[in-house]
């Protein structure tokens, strides 16, 4: 395989927050580097300031030290680029709209024509299996249709990297594998990015292409693994390999090392 251009770049990221009781450095000196096309799992103990990462990745936190860049332009505030699906699809929608007008809701900023609006809406749509739950409103969806909502939302305002904050853990099991394929479906049609941050070890290794292993706080990279798993995975054939069980147990062991520290 070719090697990836380099994307997304984090070097010696930093964040403190500020209190009169004291200063807590959530992140302490993190970096790596994200290719084109890459979909990278980042996983680590409770606590550890996955989500502050990925708010200081895609410009909503300003960081004390160090630097984002995209596409080696520095990240200085929300961007294009990026579009995220947090955890809470249920605030991210708006209940009185219907799903076409959720999904169409940031497109809005963007200034296309009426034809091309609709193609994106409509591809989206399809692309997260909701093409005929066009004109329901969220609250007549399951948890798991509402978050394929917040999906096709966000790739259909094409980012060049998708980031998502542990999206599927307020859904069922059943729910989660058919959202974890979902996933990886459109990372292999689409050939978007991924940064996918979850607190659930085999997910992680599911997903990913590469796993990068947190610290505790202050965050810092433990670990970049690369996934050696088929690019063709299904629930029932990948989990049950020798490797995913060696891989998962490695992510597992450093997990439990960095919180001992």
């Amino acid at each position: 395989m070719a090697e990836r251009t380099t994307m997304l770049r984090v070097d010696h990221l930093r964040k403190v927050y500020e209190s009169p009781r004291g200063d807590v450095e959530a992140i302490g000196d993190l970096s790596f580097t994200m290719g084109a096309g890459e979909l990278v799992c980042i996983v680590g103990p409770s606590g550890c300031g996955k989500t502050t990462l990925l708010k200081c990745i895609a410009g909503l936190l300003r960081p004390s030290d160090g630097v984002v860049e995209m596409d080696g332009v520095r990240v200085t505030g929300p961007t294009p680029s990026m579009a995220l699906v947090f955890q809470e699809y249920g605030r991210s929608l708006y209940p009185w709209l219907t799903v076409r007008s959720n999904v169409e809701l940031p497109l809005r900023h963007k200034k296309l024509p009426r034809a091309r609006r609709d193609r994106l809406i409509d591809e989206s749509l399809e692309a997260v299996g909701l093409a005929h739950a066009a004109k329901s409103h969220p609250w007549q969806l399951s948890g798991g249709m509402q978050q394929r909502v917040a999906i096709a939302r966000a790739i259909a305002y094409e980012p060049e990297i998708l980031i998502m904050d542990e999206p599927f853990a307020a859904v069922d099991a059943q729910t989660r594998a058919d959202l974890e394929d979902l996933v990886r479906d459109l990372h292999r049609s689409r050939g978007v990015s991924i940064l996918f941050v979850t607190h659930d070890i085999d997910e992680s290794v599911y997903l990913g292409e590469r796993v990068l292993v947190l610290s505790k706080s202050p965050t810092r990279v433990e670990e970049s693994l690369k996934i050696d798993l088929p690019d063709d995975r299904d629930q029932i054939t990948t989990r049950a390999l020798p490797r995913f069980t060696e891989l998962r147990t490695h992510v597992y062991g450093h997990i439990q090392r960095a919180k001992a520290r």
